[in-house]
């Protein structure tokens, strides 16, 4: 498990004027939870963190050092959510937990399918990934970076399951063993899977006339404005 080094402000200001004025300056806001403490905002330099999670990942360790009142005390943390723009996917806000390295934690781990299947350069076939991670149980310092799984094996018909995972020791797999990481199917079968949906939609009667009440937004506005909603809870933590 990669470990890194991360800086940090404590803050006393919150609110969205603060946050898109911190955003601006090159910090994203923070807030550390965990172990009965009272949740601690923070702000951390936008740089340091992007590169903290494409150096380690997005289940590293880090070591935080928090400066307040010119004195720094370090903490052992994980970050817990990270809030992007649901447009532009850049970092909004980061939720950061702290860690015992001795008590086991319930984390999420990629799933990176390795080579090219037989049933794909021999039989014509289509590699399907059905899970792209799954859920372990472990500590802080066995936590893998990833699951990485050789398909080139596969036939068509062919299939890899949660079962097929190589763990390592003190990795409890918390995901279903019966679960299929990939399947290698007929070209056929993936075209007609993929046309089902569409058949589906078109037998689907069109219901006509139908007003929306009052305060109810239309379907389709009613949907997006739901989507556009989803990252204002973002702000709500600074």
């Amino acid at each position: 498990m990669e470990r890194v080094s991360l800086g940090a402000q404590a803050r006393a200001a919150t609110g969205k004027g603060w946050a898109r004025r911190a955003r601006r300056d090159g910090l994203i806001p923070a807030v550390l939870y965990g172990r009965g403490r009272t949740p601690r905002p923070l702000a951390v330099p936008r740089k340091d963190l992007v590169t903290a999670l494409h150096t380690a990942g997005r289940n590293a360790l880090i070591d935080l050092r928090v400066a307040q009142d010119g004195e720094a005390q370090t903490e052992t943390v994980m970050i817990e959510e990270i809030q992007r723009d649901h447009i532009r996917r850049e970092i909004l806000h980061v939720d950061l937990h702290l860690i015992s390295l001795t008590e086991a934690l319930e984390v999420s781990v990629p799933v990176v399918l390795s080579g090219t299947p037989e049933g794909v350069t021999a039989g014509g076939g289509v590699l399907d990934q059905h899970l792209r991670e799954v859920e372990v149980r472990c500590l802080p310092t066995q936590i893998p970076d990833r699951f990485t799984v050789d398909v080139s094996l596969l036939r068509v018909g062919g299939s890899l399951h949660v079962s097929d995972l190589r763990v390592g020791e003190g990795v409890e797999i918390l995901t279903p063993p019966e679960e299929v990481i990939a399947a290698v199917v007929a070209a056929a079968a993936e075209e007609e899977a993929a046309a089902a949906p569409e058949a589906e939609a078109a037998a689907e009667p069109e219901v006509v006339g139908r007003a929306a009440a009052e305060g109810e937004a239309p379907a389709e506005e009613g949907a997006k404005a739901k989507a556009e909603a989803k990252p204002a809870k973002s702000e709500k933590k600074e």
